[in-house]
Parts: C-alpha cells; structure tokens; sequence
C-alpha cells in the first residue's frame, strides 16, 4: 500500500509506492562502466594533464611540485566557478533585500590520478586521502572572511550530474547557509532532545539499519526520497566534521568502502550524488546523505515538490543486506 511520509528535518513529503519499482524500465539510468570514459590524453583530471587545469591549491603527493605528475589527490579552483572569490559581499543596492551576490570559493578535488578508479574500485587508503583532503579544505575554506557554510558534494554518472567522469568531488564555500542546512538548524533548536539519536532510534525499530561500525552506523531515511537512499552518522554526539581525528576517518573510509560494494553487488556501479552536511549548531551529528540517481524526476514530483519512492526505505536495506 501506497504511504505519504513526513521528513522528520525538513519540510518535504515523500510518497512511497511499493511494487511501483517493478515498472518496465523503472530504473533507468546510464551505467557507469559503459558511459565511454573519455580518452585520458583529453582528460585534465588525470596525472600528466595538470596544465588543463587551474592551478592547484593544494594536494597529497608522493613526489613532484605543485602541478606536476606525482599527487595521489589534487585541488584546484572550478575552471567554471559558481561563485567569484573575487566579488564584493554584499546585499545589491536598488535591489531586493533578499538577492546577494554570488561570492564563495568553488573548488575541485581530483580523487585519484587514476582515470579508470573510482569510489567502487578504490581502496580503504584511497578513500582515507580523499576525507583527508575534505577535512583540510573545510577548516581552510570555513575560515574564509564573510563565508557562512561549506558544502562538499560529489556527482557520479552523467545521470547525476557530472560533467567530467574521471573520479572527483567539489566543495563550495558560500555566503549564506542553504535552506536543507537552516532547517536542519532550525529542526534541532526546537527539539528537546538531540533529534539524530532519536533517527537512530526509529531506524533500528523499523528495521532501516544497514550496518554500524565502532563509530558510525548507516541506514536509511525513514522518508527516503529516492530508491536505496543512505544516511550516515557518527554514533556519538559531534556536530563538526572537521572536527574528525584520523582514527574516526579510517573506520569512515572502510564504510564507505563498504556501502558502495554492496551498492555495485546489487545494482552495478549506479550514478550517485552524496553530500556532507553540517548544521550550524554546538549540537548534533554531521552527516552524510547518499543519494542513488536510479530514475527520472517528472511532472508531478515538480509540480507538488513530492517526491515518488518506488522502494520503501525497508526493503532496501533488507535487499542490501544479502551482500
């Protein structure tokens, strides 16, 4: 039977629909390993190419100056940046109140000089980098004049949203804190207790949990907006990510190892968009929102903002649990 859910956090609807995945191509999508991976001589992520890019800003090598050959992950500003580092903050003058301008840093981390590796083919060191080098660029960035909120992201696929498919991740430092993220802040001033314990606590009674390490457990939102929809978040009380020792970043490494093959078991290398998301408050648990891109956003999804669910939340963590 059909269901609307409430999103505990933000003002969203979710409406699952069991038996609606059964649909002929109901998941459609371009697999990754077949989306003819563009030649590496014409690839500026890739080890050799690093004159295609801007200049880095920052790396982990094992040999070699900046932009040359020798980085095992590199950062450089966005060649198309959403935001100008360079703009004036400020509300515009003769304008609406609520218009500013596009001010913030936009950068790139090239995961890997490898153009064949991914977050499916990486291993527990090459993911352990990687949050390294998130770590590192969040307490840089957030300490940048007049910047409000740091969002780190990564699209997977050509179907959800990445331009280029060598491995890579993008941060952006912004002005203002985005309406997912104040919600969340406003969701947790108002509870009385911390509100992602008691996430946890739902997920172990409707049976979404996935798997729990020594410090992080994974399940799946109980208004799951999209099919095999994952959460994960520290056990304990922390509210900053940047905040993470390097022990809690090598268990969250093997996690996500740990995820994406059971993802890749079950349904292939699927395109993907996650996010690390950050409230700003003394309170709470960081979090990471996984966010499989396995159909297509029509018309009534935009028309209502509700979004359809052909995979109760339930049977996806059962289905992943086999592997």
């Amino acid at each position: 039977m059909s269901e609307f859910r409430k999103d505990p956090l933000h003002n969203k609807w979710v409406l699952t629909v069991p038996g609606r995945g059964k649909r002929p191509n109901a998941f459609s999508y371009e697999k990754s390993e077949e989306e003819g991976k563009a030649d590496r001589k014409n690839c500026p992520f890739c080890e050799g190419n690093e004159s295609m890019t801007p200049p880095e800003v920052d790396s982990f090598r094992e040999k070699g100056k900046e932009d040359e050959p020798g980085w095992l992950v590199r950062v450089f500003p966005n060649k198309y940046p959403a935001l100008n580092e360079k703009t004036n903050i400020g509300v515009l003058k003769n304008e609406f109140p609520d218009i500013v301008e596009g001010y913030g840093f936009h950068e790139v981390i090239a995961e890997t000089p490898s153009h064949e590796k991914d977050i499916y083919s990486m291993n527990q060191d090459e993911l352990l980098l990687v949050l390294k080098m998130y770590r590192k660029r969040y307490k840089i960035l957030k300490k940048k004049k007049k910047i409000k909120s740091v969002f780190i992201f990564k699209n997977h696929g050509i179907s959800a949203g990445a331009s280029l498919l060598h491995s890579h991740s993008q941060i952006l430092a912004l002005p203002l804190v985005p309406p997912f993220m104040a919600e969340e802040t406003e969701m947790i001033k108002k509870a009385k207790s911390c509100i992602y314990c008691r996430l946890i606590e739902k997920a172990y009674e409707g049976n979404r949990v996935l798997l729990e390490s020594r410090g992080f457990i994974v399940f799946a939102p109980y208004a799951s907006e999209y099919p095999y929809q994952l959460l994960i978040l520290p056990r304990i009380h922390q509210p900053f990510f940047e905040e993470e020792e390097d022990e809690q970043l090598t268990i969250l490494a093997d996690v996500i190892k740990d995820v994406f093959i059971r993802y890749k078991k079950l349904l292939g290398a699927i395109p993907f968009n996650y996010f690390f998301n950050t409230p700003y408050m003394e309170k709470g648990h960081w979090n990471i929102q996984i966010m499989p891109k396995l159909t297509i956003t029509a018309g009534f999804e935009k028309g209502t903002g509700i979004s359809i669910n052909p995979i109760p939340p339930e049977n996806a963590v059962m289905e992943l649990k086999r592997f």
